[in-house]
C-alpha cells in the first residue's frame, strides 16, 4: 500500500491524485477499451459457438453411425433368426410331414374299409323268386270240399310258415351280422381320429413355425426400412444385453479372482523369487499368465465349434484344420486345468506345513500337537480344492459368450454415451458463450460506472454546447424499434 502512494505522510491527497489520473487515463481510454471489450467478447461467444456447433455436427454424425451400425446389427440377427426358423420348418417338414405319404395311405385304406363296411352292413338278404305270386295264386283258388285240395293248402299253409320262420331267422342273422361290421367299423373310426390328429399336429406345427417367420419377417422388414420403432427396440435390447452381459462377465472375473488365488500361492515356491517386472513379483504374473491362458483357450475353443464369432478368420477355415485347432485347445484347457488341480493340492500342503511350522515355534506340547494334528490329516479340503481347481478353467471357458455379446453391444451403448457426452458438453459450451458474452458487457458497464465523473461532465459540456448553438437543449434520443414495417418509411423531421 506504501508502494503506490506519492507522499506517505499524505495517503489521502495521494489517493486522490491517483484517483484523479486513472479517471482522467481511463476516459482517454475509453473508447479503445469499449473496442477491445467488443472484439473480446466477440472472440470467446463466437468460439464457444463454433466448438459448440461442432460438437452438434459431431454428435448427429456418430449419432448417425451409431444407427447404421445397429440397424446392420439388427438385420444381421434377425437374418440369422429368419435363417434358424427356416431350418427348424425343413426339418418340421422332414421330419413330421415325410410320412404323410404313408400317412394318406393309410387314411385313405381306412376310409374305403369304413366304406366297404357301411355298403356291407346295408345289404338284405334276397327273396324266394315268385315267392308272392306263388302265394297269391295258391290264396285265389277255390276251396271246394275236396280233402286233396284241403290237403294241399294246409301243406302249402304248413311251408309258407316253415319258409317264413326260415326267413326271420336269417334276417335275424343278417341284422346280427350288419351289427357286429357296424361295431368293427368304430375302431376303424379310432383309427381314422388318430390318423387325423397326427395330421392336425404337423399342419399346427408348420402354421406355427409359418407364424413366427411372419412375425421376423415383419421385423426384418422394418429394420431393412430403417424405421424408427424397429431402432428404439433394438437400442433397448442392445442395452439389456449389454447389462446381462456385463453382469455375467463380472461374476466371471470374480471367478477368476477365485482361481488366481488358488494358483499364486504355490506358484510362489515353484517360481525363483526377487524377480520382479513393472512393480509385480513374477510368481504373481505367473499365476496371471496361468488363468488368462485358461481363458484363451476357452474362447479358442467356442470359436472352433462355432458358438462365438470373435475372430472371423477362424471361422473361414476348412472343417479338417477346426478340427486341428479345437483338439489343440481342448488338449490345452484340459492340461491347464490338470496343473491348476495339481497346484491346489500343493497349495494345501504348504498351509499344511505352514500351519505345522507355526505348532513347532510355538511350542507346544506334544499332547496338544497330537490334538490339533488330527484336522490336518483330513484330506476333504486337498480333494474340495483339486476338483475346483480342475472345474473352474472349464467353467471360465464359458466367458467367450458374454464376452461376445458385451463387445457387440458395449460398441453401440458407448457410441449413444458418446453422443449425450458430445450434447451435453455442446449445450454447456453455448451457455458459457452467453456467460462470457454478457458478463464482458457487465464489465464495459462496470467501467463506465467507474469514469461516471468524466462522462457526466462530457454530457453536461454537450448539452450547454447544444444550447448555444440551437437555442434549445438537444438530448440524445434511441428510437424503440417500430412494430409496422411501414412505418419506417415515414420520414421523421424535427420541429421547427
Amino acid at each position: 500500500m506504501q508502494a503506490i502512494l506519492l507522499w506517505p505522510d499524505r495517503p489521502f491527497l495521494s489517493l486522490l491524485v491517483l484517483w484523479i489520473v486513472s479517471q482522467l487515463l481511463l476516459y482517454a481510454a475509453r473508447v479503445p477499451m469499449h473496442r477491445a471489450l467488443r472484439k473480446t467478447s466477440a472472440a470467446l461467444g463466437g468460439a464457444f459457438r463454433i466448438a459448440a456447433r461442432w460438437l452438434r455436427s459431431a454428435s448427429e454424425e456418430l449419432r448417425g453411425r451409431n444407427r447404421e451400425v445397429l440397424l446392420e446389427s439388427g438385420r444381421g440377427d434377425a437374418e440369422a433368426r429368419l435363417e434358424r426358423e427356416f431350418q427348424r420348418l425343413a426339418t418340421t417338414f422332414t421330419n413330421d410331414l415325410k410320412g404323410y405319404p404313408a400317412l394318406h395311405r393309410r387314411l385313405d385304406e381306412s376310409v374305403k374299409r369304413v366304406e366297404e363296411d357301411l355298403v356291407a352292413s346295408s345289404l338284405t338278404p334276397p327273396e324266394a323268386p315268385g315267392w308272392p305270386e306263388a302265394v297269391a295264386a295258391v290264396a285265389n283258388m277255390p276251396k271246394a270240399g275236396d280233402r286233396t285240395v284241403q290237403k294241399v293248402l294246409d301243406e302249402i299253409h304248413r311251408s309258407a310258415q316253415a319258409q317264413e320262420r326260415k326267413a326271420l331267422q336269417d334276417w335275424r342273422e343278417a341284422v346280427a351280422k350288419r351289427h357286429a361290421i357296424l361295431a368293427h367299423g368304430a375302431s376303424r373310426w379310432k383309427v381314422i381320429r388318430g390318423l387325423l390328429e397326427q395330421v392336425g399336429h404337423s399342419v399346427s406345427g408348420v402354421l406355427a413355425a409359418s407364424g413366427r417367420i411372419d412375425g421376423y419377417m415383419e421385423t426384418y422388414q422394418k429394420i431393412q426400412r430403417g424405421e424408427s420403432s424397429a431402432e428404439r427396440v433394438l437400442a433397448a435390447s442392445a442395452l439389456n444385453l449389454f447389462v446381462i452381459s456385463l453382469f455375467v462377465v463380472a461374476v466371471a472375473g470374480f471367478g477368476g479372482f477365485v482361481n488366481f488365488q488358488l494358483v499364486a500361492r504355490p506358484m510362489a515356491e515353484l517360481v525363483p523369487g526377487g524377480a520382479w517386472v513393472f512393480g509385480m513379483p513374477v510368481s504373481t504374473i505367473a499365476a496371471l499368465v496361468i488363468v488368462l491362458m485358461e481363458v484363451a483357450a476357452g474362447i479358442f475353443v467356442m470359436e472352433t465349434l462355432g458358438i462365438t464369432h470373435l475372430f472371423p478368420r477362424l471361422g473361414a477355415l476348412s472343417p479338417s484344420r477346426r478340427r486341428v485347432v479345437f483338439g489343440v485347445a481342448l488338449a490345452g484347457l484340459f492340461l491347464l486345468a490338470s496343473i491348476e488341480a495339481t497346484l491346489a493340492i500343493l497349495r494345501e500342503q504348504l498351509l499344511e506345513a505352514d500351519k505345522a511350522l507355526a505348532l513347532s515355534l510355538a511350542g507346544e506340547t506334544a499332547r496338544g500337537a497330537s490334538t490339533v494334528a488330527a484336522p490336518l490329516l483330513s484330506r476333504i479340503p486337498v480333494i474340495g480344492q483339486a476338483v475346483l481347481g480342475f472345474i473352474l478353467p472349464w467353467i471360465l471357458a464359458m466367458i467367450a459368450v458374454p464376452l461376445e455379446m458385451l463387445v457387440e453391444s458395449g460398441r453401440h451403448v458407448a457410441g449413444r454415451a458418446l453422443v449425450i457426452l458430445l450434447r451435453a458438453v455442446g449445450g454447456i459450451l453455448r451457455i458459457a458463450g452467453h456467460v462470457v458474452r454478457y458478463l464482458v458487457a457487465a464489465l464495459g458497464h462496470a467501467y463506465d460506472i467507474y469514469i461516471i465523473v468524466p462522462l457526466q461532465a462530457e454530457r453536461l459540456a454537450r448539452g450547454r454546447d447544444g444550447d448555444r448553438r440551437g437555442g434549445q437543449a438537444h438530448h440524445e434520443f434511441t428510437p424503440s424499434p417500430l412494430r409496422n414495417p411501414a412505418e419506417q418509411t415515414a420520414p421523421v423531421r424535427a420541429p421547427r
